[in-house]
């Protein structure tokens, strides 16, 4: 039994369904994101972008890019980006690859906040001034979610992980490259500054009252 699925929600949808066969054909300019696990078969075509995890089994048409994250992933087609060799808890690897600025040690990151300019709705709630420095009272330097202040690459990213109610709003970050520890699509640190509002392109804009 399959599944097609042509928009970002259906896919979604299906992987949430548990769906062990996913047929992805995306019209043109539309742009699908999905990451293939444990032992998933996917077929791709039109504009599609696959993340290959495990024994996955991967069916691509010409233009869809693929980034091997293991030697165990079967793949037919598609472009090829080979990853698997990367060492991706490093952090400045994870931030090379996820296309994180990092200057003077520092890398530049990404929060999701509510109106208030707080986070962290339904575990420890956590305010983040903008200009301030918030710093994570539980920090913990393992490779596991929680225990520290976590960010997205991108607005996009962090915008994934947003469980506050309302709009969200987007804040770039500054945190210790030595210390932050990457968790695959988004990392976490012990202490971050506050630098200013974006909005989810990652555009300056004016900060709210």
């Amino acid at each position: 039994m399959s599944t097609t699925v042509t928009t970002q929600a259906e896919l979604d949808a299906a992987l949430a369904s548990g769906e062990a066969r996913i047929i992805i054909d995306s019209p043109r300019d539309v742009w699908l994101s999905l990451i293939a696990s444990g032992s998933a078969t996917v077929e791709a075509s039109g504009s599609a972008t696959v993340r290959a995890y495990g024994s996955a089994t991967v069916e691509a048409s010409s233009h869809v890019a693929i980034h091997l994250h293991s030697q165990s992933v079967t793949v037919t087609g598609g472009v090829v980006i080979d990853v698997s060799a990367l060492d991706l808890t490093d952090p400045t690897t994870w931030a090379d690859y996820s296309g994180v600025d990092h200057t003077d040690r520092h890398a530049t990151v990404f929060k999701a906040v509510d109106d208030t300019l707080n986070a962290g709705q339904g575990y420890t709630i956590t305010a983040y001034p903008i200009g301030g420095t918030v710093a994570a009272p539980d920090w913990r330097a393992n490779a596991s979610c929680g225990h520290g202040l976590h960010f997205g690459a991108t607005p996009h990213q962090a915008l994934r992980y947003y469980n506050g109610t309302g709009p969200a709003r987007y804040l770039e970050c500054r945190v210790e490259l030595d210390t932050l520890v990457p968790l695959g699509d988004k990392c976490k640190a012990p202490s971050c500054e506050v630098v200013r509002e974006v909005d989810l392109m990652g555009r300056p804009v004016k900060a709210m009252a």
